[in-house]
């Protein structure tokens, strides 16, 4: 539950012309990215929703990016729903947001009442919860609008060094987030997590001794000899020992023999926007590599993946993968990628931690 006004905006973009009823029942977040294809076409969707329900429901569509490039956006794409930024990523964070589109129905007690894709949110949905919710809040009573400006000037010059780093509480995060900024990009999770993506493989295969799991958010600048070289930057800063190992088991296996990625000018998302879209079924990425790409799809399906070529192709890429069924994802990667994929008990690295002794 959350209390009276404290669904957090940076900045109202635009209110709804469609609603102009001030005090509603429902209150539907819609989160959603300028880059977010799949959000276009839900945002059209929600337009048709909230024009068969003009009183005591309300739409707002939520988006963590700059306000400079959600409003160049709008002059392109006409938007009748109310549109404001959430730049700081507060309440993305807060509801764990790991996907877009989503969405989320609220009471006016601020108490949740519906999630998922926003698409599976139906009229039949918004006949019930108004039935049983007669409360009503006022539009600024429910959105709590703070200012985004101080933060955006300091989120380009926060890093004093090229990296930077501080524990967090363990349940602050409950999964690693990425969060790309304009000069550098800020993980937080545990240790384990935080590892797992900058050596790009499945988390279990790092093995971390629980008293060194700790919580982190670490912040690294682009382009920096720390950020292309994040493993050793980190295991340096905590004064860790990294040491190099095998083990047995089930694995995804890619054969690159004759491998037909796209080039980078199949997806343009702006580079202000994240890499990945991922959603229920299907990975898209802009501007990533391979390595990248691995590492997302080992970590949604829970499984190693092995690639069989010592000379691992490190040039950025745009893709777009199905993962949800083992037959399409490996049509998908044969067919527009060239890249074999099969399923065997292999061995496959491990990377053991331990703390450097005095």
């Amino acid at each position: 539950m959350i209390f009276l006004g404290q669904i957090k905006v940076s900045e109202k973009i635009q209110d709804s012309y469609i609603t102009t009823q001030d005090e509603n029942a429902l209150y539907f977040i819609d989160f959603w990215a300028t880059w977010c294809m799949p959000c276009i076409h839900v945002s059209k969707y929600l337009e048709s929703l909230q024009r068969q329900y003009p009183d005591n429901f309300y739409i707002l569509s939520l988006s963590q990016e700059n306000p400079e490039v959600v409003k160049r956006f709008m002059k392109k794409h006409k938007m009748d729903l109310a549109i404001a930024i959430d730049y700081q990523g507060e309440t993305f964070q807060k509801n764990n947001i790991q996907s877009l589109p989503y969405g989320i129905l609220y009471n006016a007690k601020g108490e949740k009442l519906w999630e998922g894709h926003p698409a599976e949110f139906k009229a039949h949905h918004v006949k019930k919860f108004l039935r049983e919710n007669k409360k009503k809040i006022a539009v600024g009573k429910m959105f709590k609008s703070q200012s985004y400006k101080k933060e955006f000037v300091s989120n380009t010059e926060i890093l004093k060094k090229d990296f930077e780093y501080s524990k967090i509480r363990a349940d602050k995060v409950a999964e690693i987030q990425a969060i790309k900024k304009r000069t550098h990009i800020e993980l937080q999770g545990t240790l384990q997590d935080i590892l797992a993506y900058s050596f790009n493989v499945f988390k279990d295969q790092i093995k971390i001794p629980s008293a060194l799991n700790k919580s982190y958010k670490m912040s690294f600048k682009l382009k920096s000899d720390a950020y292309l070289n994040m493993p050793k930057t980190i295991l340096e800063a905590l004064k860790l020992n990294q040491f190099n190992s095998e083990t047995e088991g089930e694995a995804l296996i890619f054969n690159l023999k004759k491998p037909t990625f796209w080039d980078t000018r199949q997806i343009d998302w702006g580079t202000d926007s994240q890499a990945f879209l991922i959603g229920d079924s299907d990975i898209q990425a802009d501007n990533v590599t391979l390595n990248q790409v691995k590492y997302q799809l080992a970590t949604l399906l829970e499984t190693p993946i092995v690639i069989n070529e010592k000379d691992l192709d490190s040039k950025l890429h745009d893709w777009q993968i199905h993962y949800k069924y083992f037959d399409l994802m490996a049509s998908s990667f044969k067919d527009n990628y060239g890249i074999q994929i099969e399923k065997k008990t292999v061995k496959y690295p491990q990377y053991i931690i331990t703390k450097k002794t005095p």
